[in-house]
């Protein structure tokens, strides 16, 4: 048994308070030969004494809060560790570029919800988000807590300023898995709709952490209109390539498992999220805290049935 504040029991001296005070009550008797104190009412004093000191010993417990000890136990299941980089430039808040029936959702709210229900349907899954414009966003740590990952999603899909430091990002994400226990598959989803420079230095840094952790990566690009496509047959001059061909060159030429996608309407983003889907189920550990038992209401039933004694006793006449 543990106990959660155990300043409480500084007051366990007052259990004896019973033993120092009278818990009968007092009368004038006019001839004290009319009375006498025979064994049982002796008895009965020491009892109430007993009484009064367990219930306060009992009120001492109940505020100190006990708990029995927690423990932990490691299931196997399919799932992986991983960490959502959400662009959140204003471009994210106009809607996509596809078929008319598609305009009327913006690009960040469909995000948010197709996220939300991929997250959803994974219970096993650790989950990091991290939202970026000008600079990164730290939205949450990588957690089961689903709670705490959906309102990271609303605030990584709320709009910011006309800037995309995509490095900020990916670095930020990357860093997440350094913080926790490999247990399985990790990946890092970037989400954009567009393409940012990154600086040599940041780079160097993409590729080290991707080489020595083995996480592999995943680029959704919702395309924007004159955007060009990865999978087009377009040549272009070496070192005149577009800002999203390089970005596209530079993770090919990484050490680690890249695939790439373009998403022009809600339903090509969602087939995006589902083919991530079917490549991250592996086996994974979980580790399942079990809560300890709350020993409060077995305590407050036996300082129940010492309450009803006491009264009990009290109003016996002899």
């Amino acid at each position: 048994m543990t106990f959660i504040n155990v300043n409480w029991f500084f007051l366990l001296p007052l259990i004896l308070l019973p033993f120092f005070i009278s818990v009968s009550d007092k009368f004038l008797i006019s001839n004290i030969n009319l009375f006498y104190e025979d064994n049982l009412s002796k008895k009965i004093n020491l009892i109430t004494k007993v009484i009064m000191s367990s219930i306060i010993l009992l009120l001492i417990m109940i505020l100190a809060n006990p708990w029995s000890k927690s423990s932990t136990i490691t299931q196997i299941g399919k799932g992986a560790q991983l960490v959502f980089v959400i662009d959140r430039s204003v471009s994210m808040s106009k809607p996509f570029i596809g078929g008319d029936e598609n305009k009327s959702e913006i690009k960040s709210t469909a995000a948010r919800r197709i996220l939300k229900d991929f997250i959803h349907n994974r219970p096993l899954d650790m989950i990091g988000i991290v939202g970026f414009s000008n600079s990164a966003l730290y939205g949450s740590k990588i957690t089961k807590n689903r709670d705490y990952t959906y309102a990271a999603i609303d605030a990584a899909t709320k709009s910011s300023i006309n800037q995309t430091n995509i490095g900020s990002g990916i670095t930020s994400g990357l860093f997440m898995f350094s913080e926790i226990a490999t247990t399985g598959s990790q990946a890092l989803v970037l989400l954009s709709d567009g393409a940012g420079k990154i600086s040599k230095r940041v780079k160097n840094r993409i590729s080290q952490i991707l080489t020595e952790q083995k996480i592999n990566l995943y680029w959704i690009i919702i395309k924007e209109p004159n955007d060009p496509s990865l999978f087009s047959d377009n040549t272009y001059l070496e070192g005149r390539e577009p800002t999203i061909i390089k970005l596209d060159m530079f993770f090919k030429s990484l050490n680690t498992e890249y695939q790439a996608y373009e998403a022009e309407n809600p339903d090509a983003l969602s087939t995006a999220i589902m083919d991530i889907d079917s490549k991250e189920k592996r086996p994974i550990k979980i580790e399942k805290d079990i809560p300890g038992d709350n020993y409060n209401p077995f305590l407050l039933r036996i300082l129940l049935v010492l309450l009803f004694s006491l009264i009990l006793i009290k109003n016996i006449k002899v």
